[in-house]
C-alpha cells in the first residue's frame, strides 16, 4: 500500500470539515485494520464522494447569502433539483438531480465555482483555487481500471484539475457497482485510488492545518451551533453561544472577527447526540435525507419539513420568463370547441404556438413562425423557434425521406442565423447552439460535405465561449469528440 502522510495529517489535525472528517477517519481505521481491496476501494469513494458534497454544500449555502450571485446560484439549484429550462419550448426538461441522489450533479454544481471569474468570498475563492489545481494524477487509476474494465476513451492519464479528478473517480464508481468487475485488479485499484486521495489531500494550502502563509484549505473548516464548535472528529466548546441554528464556518478558528460565517440550515443536521449529518437526498416534498460517512447502523437520518424548499427553492418559471408580447397571426386559426353552441374559429396565438411545439405538432408552429417573422423580420426568437421546429421536424423524416429532411435542416439553418443576430449575448449563444445541432444532423445526413462539419464544430465552439451554460460546453466536447464521424443515425 502506498504511503499518505498528509491523508494521515489531515485526519489528524482535526481541522477538517466534520463530514469530511468522518469519511477520512472511517477508511483510516479500515485501512490500519488490513480491509481487503475491494473495502478499501469503496471506503475511498465514499471520502471523495463526501468532500464533493460536503463542499457543493457549503458553496450554495454561501452563495444564498451573496444577491450579487443569484444567477450562479440558480444554475446550481437547477444541477440540484435536475431541472433545466427551455427557452424555445418555454418548459422545464427534467433529470435526475443532486437531490435525487446524482453524484454527477454534485459536481456540476462544484464546477459553476470554478468559473466564478473572480469570488469575493474568502471561502468561494479558496474553493475554486481548490477545484482548479491540476494536481491530481490519475494515470495509475485509469491504467489499473483499464485492466477490469472499459474506460472513457477521453479520460487523460495525466494530472487533471480536482473537478475532473471527482467526475473520474465516480464515473469509476458506477462502472464498479454496475459492471461484473474481477477481483484480481481490485488491489492495484485501490492503492492506485489511495495515492489519488492523497495527492488531493496534497495540495497547498493542506488541510492538516487551519492557515498556512494566512491561507486555508477548503477541506478545512467548521459547523458551529450555539457554544458547540465541530471540527475533525471532535467538539469544542465555545466561550459564549452564538446562532440556535448551524453554521458553516471558515477557516477553522474560533475566535476570529475574520472568519467566514454563514448558516447551515437544512443543509446539515445535528443529531440528538450532536453527530454532524449533511443533505444527501430530497424525498419527497421537504422530506430531507442526511448521511454521516461512517461505517455504523444509523447513518442516514430522514428528516420531515427539513426546510431545504424555503433555504433552496425549486426553479420557477417566473425566473426564467421574459414577458412577451401578445402576438395572433389572424390568418392562422384554430378550432375551439363551443361546448353546447357549435365550435368557432380564432386566431393562432404565441402561446398555442408554443404549444405545438410542445407537442411535437411542428407544422402548425412552423406555420405561425414563418408568419410571424414575416411580419416582423427583426423577432429573433421567433426565428429561433422557426429554426427549431424545422429541425425538429427534419429530424423525424430523416430516416424516410432524406432529401426533403435535408432540406428543411437547410432551412433550419437560415432561420437560425437570423436568430443569432439577437443583442443579449445568451440567445445568441443558444441560437449557435441550435444551429450547431441543425449542421450536425445536417452533416449526418451529407458526410462527404466536410464544410458542413466544419460549421458545426465553429458554432459549437462559439456557443460555449459566449456563454458558461454548461449545456453549450458539454455540446461543444461531444461535436470535437465526433468530429468526423457523422455518418450514420440521426438521433440526438
Amino acid at each position: 500500500m502506498p504511503a499518505i502522510p498528509n491523508l494521515e495529517a489531515a485526519n489528524n489535525g482535526g481541522f477538517l470539515r466534520p463530514s469530511i472528517a468522518d469519511a477520512v477517519d472511517t477508511f483510516l481505521r479500515r485501512r490500519h485494520n488490513n480491509a481487503d481491496p475491494y473495502e478499501r476501494v469503496w471506503r475511498l469513494i465514499h471520502l471523495w464522494e463526501a468532500t464533493g458534497i460536503t463542499l457543493a454544500l457549503a458553496a450554495m449555502a454561501r452563495l444564498t447569502e451573496q444577491s450579487d450571485l443569484s444567477g450562479v446560484l440558480r444554475r446550481q439549484r437547477e444541477f440540484f433539483y435536475g431541472k433545466t429550462w427551455d427557452q424555445v419550448t418555454g418548459s422545464f426538461k427534467s433529470m435526475q438531480g443532486a437531490a435525487d441522489g446524482a453524484v454527477d450533479q454534485w459536481i456540476n454544481i462544484l464546477d459553476e465555482i470554478a468559473k466564478l471569474p473572480n469570488p469575493q468570498s474568502r471561502f468561494l475563492g479558496s474553493l475554486k483555487v481548490l477545484l482548479i489545481s491540476s494536481e491530481v494524477d490519475m494515470t495509475s487509476l485509469i491504467s489499473s481500471w483499464s485492466k477490469a474494465c472499459d474506460v472513457p476513451p477521453d479520460y487523460r492519464r495525466d494530472k487533471v484539475e480536482v473537478r475532473t479528478a471527482i467526475r473520474y473517480v465516480n464515473s469509476f464508481r458506477n462502472r464498479l457497482a454496475h459492471v461484473p468487475f474481477p477481483h484480481d485488479p481490485l488491489g492495484e485499484v485501490a492503492d492506485a485510488l489511495e495515492s489519488a486521495t492523497e495527492q488531493l489531500f496534497s495540495i497547498a494550502p493542506v488541510p492538516s492545518c487551519h492557515e498556512k502563509g494566512g491561507q486555508s484549505s477548503p477541506l478545512t473548516g467548521a459547523f458551529r451551533i450555539n457554544r458547540c464548535f465541530l471540527r475533525g472528529g471532535q467538539m469544542d466548546s465555545l466561550p459564549e453561544g452564538h446562532s440556535d441554528q448551524i453554521q458553516f464556518i471558515f477557516p477553522c478558528r474560533k475566535r476570529s472577527d475574520d472568519n467566514e460565517v454563514w448558516s447551515g440550515k437544512a443543509m446539515l443536521h445535528l443529531d440528538s447526540m450532536m453527530r454532524p449529518h449533511i443533505l444527501t437526498r430530497v424525498k419527497g416534498h421537504d422530506v430531507c435525507e442526511y448521511t454521516r460517512f461512517r461505517a455504523e447502523a444509523n447513518a442516514v437520518i430522514v428528516q420531515v419539513d427539513g426546510g431545504i424548499v424555503l433555504r433552496l427553492p425549486e426553479p420557477a418559471k417566473a425566473e426564467y420568463v421574459v414577458p412577451e408580447e401578445v402576438v395572433e397571426v389572424p390568418s392562422l386559426t384554430r378550432v375551439v370547441p363551443g361546448g353546447s353552441q357549435p365550435p368557432v374559429s380564432e386566431p393562432l396565438s404565441m402561446s398555442d404556438a408554443i404549444e405545438a411545439i410542445r407537442s411535437e405538432d411542428y407544422d402548425t408552429a412552423i406555420k405561425f413562425f414563418e408568419a410571424l417573422t414575416r411580419e416582423k423580420p427583426n423577432y429573433h426568437i421567433g426565428w429561433l423557434r422557426l429554426g427549431y421546429a424545422r429541425r425538429e421536424k427534419a429530424v423525424r423524416l430523416a430516416p424516410n425521406e432524406p432529401t426533403t429532411a435535408i432540406e428543411i435542416l437547410t432551412e433550419a439553418v437560415e432561420s437560425l442565423s437570423r436568430a443569432a443576430e439577437h443583442v443579449d449575448p445568451a440567445y445568441q449563444a443558444l441560437a449557435l447552439y441550435e444551429r450547431s445541432k441543425s449542421r450536425y444532423h445536417l452533416a449526418r445526413l451529407k458526410p462527404e460535405d466536410d464544410e458542413i462539419r466544419q460549421a458545426c464544430l465553429a458554432d459549437a465552439k462559439e456557443a460555449s465561449s459566449i456563454s458558461d451554460e454548461k449545456k453549450f460546453f458539454t455540446w461543444s466536447e461531444h461535436v470535437q469528440r465526433f468530429h468526423g464521424g457523422f455518418g450514420g443515425s440521426t438521433e440526438q
